[in-house]
């Protein structure tokens, strides 16, 4: 059942107020509106679907939010709007319409499934960032990938709040992931006499993402039996892990410990050897929740990353960063470093090699080689 009214009404500032009614809601079908007459406006002014969930507090006023494309493809279908904010988190909407009535499931379901899609992605697939000054740090932008830090919205012109509760369920599934989600109706107003038309955003409802515990399994002892730990996380610990990409070494190590534990001695060696080179003059070192990084201090002053390792012991080598700083040039001589050991990802963006007991060795060295070059240019 709506919570809104089927009329607006124009009314004066006077003593007696005679509100006379102005705008009549209507359906989209009633105006023979498609899915991407709603996609478009979405796309033109991501408010539309932001501001609402802003005013419930469910996003905070700083953090904003902008167009990046439509009908981005990750395997799962197109996504009707992909959103990016200044924190580096990433937007999925889907558009829905009530003459194109889904069950509840499928439409929850496909929102779900963009998500997984999404996040199986790498950086170098998704599109360029937004020219604009609130766009975020491009490393940002990675570790949402990577952990999964995504607002998701359906957006339609009568959604069913029933669907809230299936939601609930289905992200109860993955609270690895750091998922939220929003339905929002996009109510259609036509004014009486001119036919002009207003869109006023309603919040039906959200569902949060929430840590709510950590499962430790040791195994102890000569003839070893499971012992299972289970550690609480409160309110404010689970809203710092959410408001900030920021980690330490040990929580990066103690990932590390859980995703790969068969490496987990060449990533220590990676990452103390990170440290050591980053007490050199225009390095620096940087923890994100799931990758440890190099950035190469330009002399402008800005930072670019240039080396990582992530939690899968996975170690990439940036070449686009350093393009952005105009220095095409030292972007070609760090991949002709690397190209007869690394992988080559994306577009030729970044380079890729896993690490593991035979060429820790090889990597070791090529980070000091690599950092030495930084260090010249």
């Amino acid at each position: 059942m709506k919570s809104i009214g089927t009329q607006l009404f124009s009314v004066s500032a006077g003593k007696h107020a005679a509100p006379m009614p102005r705008f009549e809601r209507v359906l989209a079908r009633e105006l023979g509106l498609q899915e991407t007459w709603f996609r478009d406006a979405i796309f033109d002014n991501p408010q539309l679907v932001i501001a609402p969930c802003q005013e419930a507090g469910r996003i905070t006023a700083e953090e904003v939010w902008l167009p990046w494309r439509v009908e981005a493809n990750f395997g799962s279908g197109p996504i009707d709007v992909l959103l990016v904010s200044s924190y580096g988190r990433i937007g999925i909407v889907e558009t829905k319409l009530s003459y194109n009535p889904q069950k509840r499931r499928e439409v929850v379901a496909q929102v779900l499934d963009y998500a997984l899609s999404l996040q199986d992605a790498d950086r170098e697939d998704l599109p360029p960032l937004p020219a604009s000054p609130h766009a975020p740090e491009e490393s940002d932008v990675a570790d949402a990938l990577q952990s999964g830090k995504f607002l998701l919205i359906i957006a339609g012109d009568a959604l069913d709040p029933r669907a809230l509760r299936l939601s609930q369920a289905l992200l109860a599934r993955h609270l690895t992931s750091e998922w939220d989600l929003a339905m929002i109706d996009l109510n259609v107003y036509r004014e009486n006499d001119t036919g002009d038309l207003l869109v006023v955003p309603e919040l039906l409802g959200t569902v949060l993402a929430e840590v709510r515990q950590v499962v430790r399994v040791k195994v102890e002892g000569q003839n070893p039996k499971a012992k299972v730990e289970v550690e609480h996380i409160n309110e404010t610990a689970a809203a710092v892990r959410r408001g900030s990409s920021l980690a330490s070494a040990a929580d990066f190590m103690s990932e590390v410990e859980r995703r790969a534990p068969a490496v987990i001695d060449e990533v220590k060696r990676i990452v103390s050897l990170f440290g050591a080179e980053s007490e050199a003059a225009n390095i620096r070192l940087g923890f994100k929740t799931s990758t440890a990084n190099l950035y190469w201090i330009a002399p402008s002053g800005n930072e670019r990353r240039f080396l990582s390792i992530n939690v899968e012991g996975r170690v990439r080598v940036h070449f686009d960063y350093l393009e952005g700083e105009d220095r095409a040039d030292l972007a070609s001589q760090l991949e002709a470093l690397c190209s007869a050991s690394f992988n080559p990802r994306g577009n030729g963006q970044s380079a890729e090699r896993k690490v593991d007991r035979n060429n820790i060795e090889s990597l070791l060295s090529f980070i000091r080689e690599a950092c030495n070059l930084m260090r010249a240019g």
